[in-house]
């Protein structure tokens, strides 16, 4: 190869390379557009909504108003906002529980059991959540089978059901998001060195004493994500509190509705929903600062 060629042959990966850079940028930049519009045009039209003049008949006029963010000051908000954050923090608290063992002991079934349990909980969530919701509805019901054996064995009385309260709203909750925690912890749990289990083994360590130790330290990021993702899925919850729960067990989201299509007041729901947003927001950035690893941190 002659001096003059040397050059153009060096520079054609480099060339190749950012035409490959181009390229990849041109595929993402159409789903980035996409997110970006679905997410910043919505919020800024629930902004504008919230800052409106009310008007008579459900409907609003341009403005800059302050009145219903005066609203969100009131007692039935704070309570409102606070059940719903106790109803997140349980249905995350008992859904992490549950299923970061889960997943973790699936992980160490041979490859066959896995594929099953991962085919069953794939399965699980094609069931409609309003299918799953009248069922525990009708399941906890007088007339249910559950609230049958109790009533049989003297733990119910005749002809009480097991709803509407607080524990049906939550039960419920955790039979839909579980799968959902499950397969998110899955993957992680999956690529874990085996090597770190057998050092542990090695030391004296029990299995479920290198499980609480030394795996879930390790998956504390994963865990906190986990625990963010079940109380986001939970604040917002609307059909399972409004069949299984009471007024005092309703949650924002119902709240919302009620203030837009009930009451009339769209800026007033705008309100809400701009608060419930900052809250998820200063939610995810907490997260972010507790996953952060000892040594990054320093």
């Amino acid at each position: 190869m002659s001096a003059v060629e040397a050059p153009f042959a060096l520079s054609a990966p480099a060339d190749r390379q950012g035409r490959d850079r181009w390229v990849l940028t041109g595929l993402l930049a159409g789903p980035a557009l996409y997110i970006a519009l679905m997410a910043v045009v919505p919020a800024f039209l629930m902004v504008q909504i919230s800052l409106a003049h009310r008007d008579v008949g459900g409907l609003w006029s341009p403005g800059f108003e302050l009145t219903q963010y005066r609203q969100l000051a009131t007692p039935l908000f704070a309570r409102v906002m606070g059940f719903s954050l106790l109803l997140a923090a349980s249905g995350a608290a008992i859904c992490v529980a549950l299923a970061f063992p889960a997943a973790y002991f699936i992980t160490r079934m041979r490859r066959r059991a896995q594929v099953a349990w991962l085919v069953f909980l794939l399965g699980s969530l094609s069931l409609s959540e309003v299918l799953i919701v009248f069922a525990f509805q009708v399941l906890l019901s007088t007339s249910g089978s559950l609230a049958g054996a109790l009533t049989a064995v003297g733990l119910l009385a005749p002809g009480q059901s097991l709803y509407p309260n607080f524990p049906a709203v939550l039960t419920c909750l955790v039979y839909l998001l579980l799968p959902y925690v499950i397969l998110f912890f899955y993957p992680a749990l999956s690529q874990l060195d085996p090597e770190v289990e057998q050092a542990a083994a090695t030391m004296g360590a029990s299995r479920l004493t290198t499980f609480a130790t030394v795996i879930a330290p390790m998956m504390r990021g994963q865990i906190l994500t986990g625990v963010l993702l079940v109380v986001i899925f939970t604040f917002g919850a609307y059909l399972t509190p409004l069949v299984l729960g009471r007024p005092p067990q309703w949650t924002i989201a119902i709240h919302i509705n009620n203030a837009a299509m009930a009451a009339g007041n769209v800026p007033l729901a705008a309100a809400y929903a701009v608060a419930v947003v900052a809250f998820m927001v200063a939610l995810l950035a907490l997260t972010r600062i507790l996953s952060r690893r000892p040594e990054a941190a320093a």
